[in-house]
Parts: C-alpha cells; sequence; structure tokens
C-alpha cells in the first residue's frame, strides 16, 4: 500500500492538471502547463536543459534522423523518451515515431507518449532496445483527480520519480507490470465465466474430487457468486467501515453481506453457506468410509445438492425420489437433519459423527432404488 501522502498529493497535483486542461488547446500549451509540471511533480528539473532536454535528437544517419519533444537525460545520455500530444488527441499515432527514436538511442530505457492528462509508459522489456508493443503503465490524470487509482498503478508511478528511478532494471519492472495485467484479466474473465478445469480445482481444494460433468453448471454458477462476494468483502476492507459496522459483517454470512444484497437475492436459491457446503463435503468422505462394495463407492460421485431459502437438500441422482436428506438451520445444536419416515427421521447434533446409522440406511436405499431393475437383487453392504 502507498503512503497515504504520496497519494493526497497526486490527486491534489492531478485535480490542478484537469481545471487547467480547458485552457491547452494546442501542443505547445499542452507541452507547457500540463507536461512539464508532471515531469517537475516527479523530481526533475523541467528548467535545466541538462536534466529534461527539449526536442532532443538520436539518429541512425544524416538522412535518418529522430527526434522526441523531451528527452531525460541522466549524465549526457538520454534515459526516458517523451513525444507529447495535443490533449484530446489519439496517442497511438505517435508510437511509431517514440518507437524510432527508442531503437536508436541505446542508452533509453523507458518511452512516454502522453497528451498532458493520459500518459502512456512503454520499456524494451522483451529485446533491448525494441519498445514494447504494449504499456507497462497508463495512467488518467482524471481518474486519478476522482481519487480512481489503482495501488500497482500508483507504485508504479512512483517508481519512475527521479529518486526512484532504475533506468537498468525498469525493463524487468516492466515485464512484471505486463504479466500483473495479463493476470489480472485471467482472473476478470475466470471471474465472469469460470472455465471447468478452473472450477474442477477449486472444487477439489474444497474436498470434492468426484464432480460429474452435468452438475459443474450450478457449481460454475456457485464460483461466480463466490468471485462477486469476495470482491465485495474487499470494497468493505478499502472503505475502512467503522468497527460496529465490521462486527455486522463478521455476524453475517457470507451470503448476507449489505454490499452484495441484491445480488444476493438473485442468487439465494443456489447459494450454499460455508456451513452446508461442509456438511455436504463431510457427507461424501464419510459414506466413502463405510461403503464397503465398489459399485456403492462409485455411487458417491452421483451425490448432489440443491439449495433452497430455509433448507439445504442432498440426494442421489434424483431430487426427489434420491432424497437422502434436508439440512435447515438450528436454534438449539449446529445441525439440524431430516432423513424421511422411516429413515432417521428428525435429528439435531453438534457431532457429525452422530448421523453415521441414518445416513448409511438412507443412502443404501435410494442406490438400491435408482438401480435398474435386473441389479436390484444384488444386495447392498454398508458397515
Amino acid at each position: 500500500m502507498m503512503s497515504d501522502d504520496f497519494r493526497q498529493k497526486l490527486k491534489v497535483f492531478a485535480s490542478r492538471m484537469v481545471a487547467l486542461a480547458p485552457r491547452c488547446t494546442n501542443e505547445e500549451s499542452t507541452k507547457l502547463f500540463l507536461i512539464l509540471p508532471f515531469l517537475n511533480f516527479l523530481g526533475y528539473d523541467d528548467r535545466n536543459p541538462d536534466e529534461v532536454c527539449p526536442e532532443h535528437g538520436a539518429d541512425f544517419s544524416e538522412k535518418y534522423k529522430n527526434r522526441v519533444d523531451f528527452a531525460i537525460l541522466k549524465g549526457t545520455s538520454p534515459v526516458i523518451a517523451i513525444e507529447c500530444k495535443t490533449l484530446g488527441s489519439p496517442l497511438k499515432d505517435d508510437r511509431g515515431q517514440l518507437r524510432s527514436y527508442f531503437n536508436a538511442a541505446p542508452t533509453v530505457k523507458m518511452g512516454v507518449i502522453a497528451d498532458g492528462l493520459v500518459y502512456e509508459f512503454y520499456a524494451d522489456s522483451d529485446e533491448p532496445n525494441m519498445m514494447d508493443q504494449t504499456a507497462f503503465l497508463a495512467i488518467d490524470l482524471r481518474e486519478v483527480a476522482k481519487g480512481k487509482i489503482e495501488d500497482s498503478v500508483e507504485e508504479g508511478l512512483k517508481s519512475l520519480q527521479k529518486s526512484n528511478f532504475d533506468p537498468e532494471n525498469i525493463g524487468a519492472e516492466a515485464k512484471r507490470k505486463l504479466i500483473f495485467q495479463n493476470v489480472i484479466q485471467q482472473i476478470a474473465k475466470l471471474a465472469e465465466d469460470p472455465s471447468e478445469p478452473f472450477v474442477r480445482m477449486l472444487l477439489q481444494n474444497a474436498g470434492l474430487s468426484h464432480i460429474r460433468t452435468k452438475a459443474l453448471t450450478e457449481f460454475r454458477e456457485i464460483t461466480r457468486s463466490a468471485f462477486r462476494e469476495f470482491i465485495n468483502l474487499r470494497i468493505l476492507q478499502r472503505l475502512d467501515i467503522p468497527a460496529k459496522d465490521k462486527e455486522l459483517e463478521k455476524s453475517l454470512s457470507p451470503t448476507e453481506s449489505p454490499v452484495s444484497e441484491i445480488t444476493v437475492k438473485t442468487d439465494e436459491a443456489s447459494l450454499p453457506t460455508a456451513s452446508e457446503l461442509e456438511v455436504f463435503n463431510y457427507v461424501k468422505r464419510r459414506l466413502a468410509f463405510l461403503v464397503k462394495e465398489n459399485n456403492m463407492f462409485e455411487e458417491i460421485e452421483n451425490i448432489e445438492f440443491r439449495k433452497y431459502k430455509g433448507k439445504f437438500v442432498v440426494f442421489h441422482k434424483r431430487e426427489r425420489a434420491g432424497r437422502l436428506f434436508d439440512l435447515y438451520e438450528s436454534k438449539t445444536k449446529k445441525y439440524s437433519f431430516d432423513f424421511g419416515t422411516g429413515a432417521g427421521g428428525e435429528t439435531s447434533t453438534d457431532n457429525l459423527l452422530e448421523i453415521d446409522s441414518p445416513l448409511s440406511a438412507i443412502f443404501a436405499k435410494r442406490v438400491a432404488e435408482n438401480e435398474p431393475t435386473s441389479k436390484k437383487q444384488n444386495s447392498v453392504k454398508i458397515a
């Protein structure tokens, strides 16, 4: 996390630049009132041509001359090249020009394209003196003025200050940031549309290693909801809500966070609580220990669940015909089960080991009922 002091100074500076922006109607005024103050904010002396040199040239030959609007020098060698555009102009138009200068000046380690409010920063993270196609850092001062800036972007900007800038390591740092951006994009994609391997990996870590393909649709929705809840909780942390509200947050179940109230109402029927998933995972693991025959062990994979408002239903293959039990909230015990008449009935307990008998009996009964007629004559054995 960056220091509040730097963050506040950056926000104040951005607000001042946004206020001045309407008066910048050409490239020269953009340089004078927006870009040079930005370099000064980073600690570079914009009044010293030996440090911030205008119209700096780097030529392949007399015929092919390359110039940039500003070069930041270290000693007598350029290390940062800056190409300026009139406020509001597309930055992509000058990437080729900046790339040519970058290639022509071996000491340059970073290229910048800016219109005074939007800045793009490039390095040579793939090949020396070959400017990357993708900016490793981009910043819009209009967003900064609103207080909208990610920690990673702020950290990157601080590393470009004169006191911190390291030309020799900027390529490696740029590579790290580009990889970071790519990972963020992949996470965003997975949050919106979780892939089958990703969902299976999460479920395996949660203790569910045998999931049928047809059951993945429901688990993918659970994964999407979990991502949203995780983001909501992070928002609460970033807002640093008062202690009394934090206590309220702790007292709520994961599906009852104030920030996600609307989302929860939409997903209420499909999103199990942590306690319900704990019971579901336990049941499958426990039955794997209790069963004695291979066909029974294989049938554990066919155990599924469905969440309803007020209850959690666990079943074998078919929800109604294969119902194993309903799980309810209990006011007196940690768990409250209903195995149905003739299979154990209602029972409340604090110890899941106490449901071994009714669980074994109802599972054996449902497996036998769901077997093809030709197989029902075979006996089913459970400890």
